[in-house]
């Protein structure tokens, strides 16, 4: 199973819909704009402007959970 980051449906596993890191819009995978794989995991976009913004630079759409020193 790939790795995304979003909204998980639990009932059967499956990924039904996630939320486009750049605006925050839930998308459809099926009907995603984009689909951009980086760091081994996949992020979907409402919109071809979207996955451009993101492609530019990644690392400032992506949440990283504090780590406490």
């Amino acid at each position: 199973m790939e790795e995304t980051w979003g909204l998980h449906d639990y009932s059967d596993g499956t990924i039904t819909a996630s939320v486009d890191p750049v605006c925050g819009t839930v998308v459809d995978e099926s009907k995603a704009r984009g689909k951009f794989e980086y760091a081994g995991q996949f992020y979907y976009f409402c919109s071809k402007d979207c996955k451009r913004t993101f492609e530019e630079e990644p690392s400032r759409y992506i949440w990283r959970p504090h780590q406490a020193a």
